[in-house]
């Protein structure tokens, strides 16, 4: 390397892509002190202060971090890349698909334009690296380095604690928690629904909602809202049963975390979930992907609730140290 490696954070610590960037450097670093941190919740002047020695500077992108619209996005971003002015690599989160419907193609020209100026493309699964060929550009190629597992193994909670189906991540269309709820039809109305962490911004009515059919079932509903890493953990633990019925994933930190703490989620077979039960067997417990499956997944969990735990002797991967390693040869390599 002929200079350190920056890591430029865009967007409020709070964001799972912010986060999981934080958690990359933290990885890397652990490889090699050679290695700067900037983080700004917005763009504009100073951004480029602090890596102007950097021969390369790593920024983890998805379009809503960086605009309203995803035009506004690809300018933003453009303007950072000049504004840098030396090699850039992403990694890119949240790859356009069909299920994004009539926004799709407008979120596909941003990727391709950030992909296309980069110096290197970094993709979360080789899920994501086939929709980036569909959908985006095929004549560009990514390297895959999947989401890294930070183990945590906790206690299991006593027989007496207040049974629950609980749904991690930030509630917002699509993510399956009022699919979760109502295939909790057919359960008794004493086990109560836990959405872990609050509303994404402009989605605060879906907590609402999931309230009024809750009500409707006679069952308890919460929404935790904001909880911190600690506080996640824990309450990921007191949760009878975990499910992550998002049904249009490319990759899933929200299924990372129920993962690290030792937890084997509900989740429906797709084409990243079946990426992630092949590369670590054990984490997952796997269902059709429809409604009526879930419901009778639900079921088999009560019915044996040792199985929503991951056996001790099961290591996820990859590992945070995986992880740093995989980064660290590509920026070797890009900065060159």
């Amino acid at each position: 390397m002929t200079g350190p490696i920056g890591h430029l954070l865009v967007g409020p610590r709070s964001h799972g892509v912010v986060r999981y960037a934080q958690s990359v450097f933290d990885a890397v670093r652990a490889e090699s002190a050679d290695h700067r941190l900037a983080h700004v919740l917005t763009l504009g002047a100073g951004v480029v202060s602090g890596l102007d020695e950097c021969a390369l500077v790593h920024v983890h992108v998805t379009d809503r971090l960086f605009g309203r619209t995803p035009p506004q996005a690809r300018d933003s971003v453009l303007a950072l890349f000049a504004a840098l002015d030396r090699p850039v690599s992403v990694t890119l989160h949240d790859l356009p698909q069909p299920s994004d419907g009539p926004a799709m193609q407008a979120r596909a020209d941003f990727y391709r334009a950030v992909a296309r100026t980069a110096t290197g493309v970094i993709v979360s699964s080789h899920h994501e690296a086939s929709l980036f060929a569909e959908y985006v550009d095929a004549t560009i190629g990514v390297e895959v380095i999947p989401l890294m597992f930070n183990t945590v193994r906790v206690d299991k909670p006593s027989e007496s604690a207040e049974l629950t189906v609980g749904v991690l991540g930030y509630l917002y269309p699509g993510k399956g928690h009022l699919e979760t709820l109502q295939a909790m039809s057919g359960l008794d109305p004493s086990i109560g629904f836990v959405s872990l962490r609050t509303p994404s911004p402009g989605h605060e009515d879906l907590a609402d909602e999931l309230a009024k059919v809750a009500a409707e079932m006679g069952r308890r509903c919460t929404v935790t809202g904001f909880l911190t890493d600690d506080e996640l953990i824990r309450a990921s633990a007191e949760v009878t049963v975990p499910a992550a019925y998002h049904r249009h994933m490319s990759a899933s930190g929200s299924i990372n975390s129920w993962i690290s703490a030792g937890r084997r989620p509900l989740v429906p077979s797709t084409a990243y979930t079946d990426e992630l039960a092949a590369r670590s067997p054990g984490v997952l417990t796997m269902h059709a992907n429809n409604d009526a499956a879930l419901r009778t997944a639900l079921e088999s969990a009560f019915a044996n609730p040792a199985s929503t735990w991951i056996d001790p002797a099961v290591t996820p991967s990859p590992t945070a140290a995986d992880v740093g390693r995989a980064h660290e040869r590509l920026f070797r390599r890009w900065s060159a």
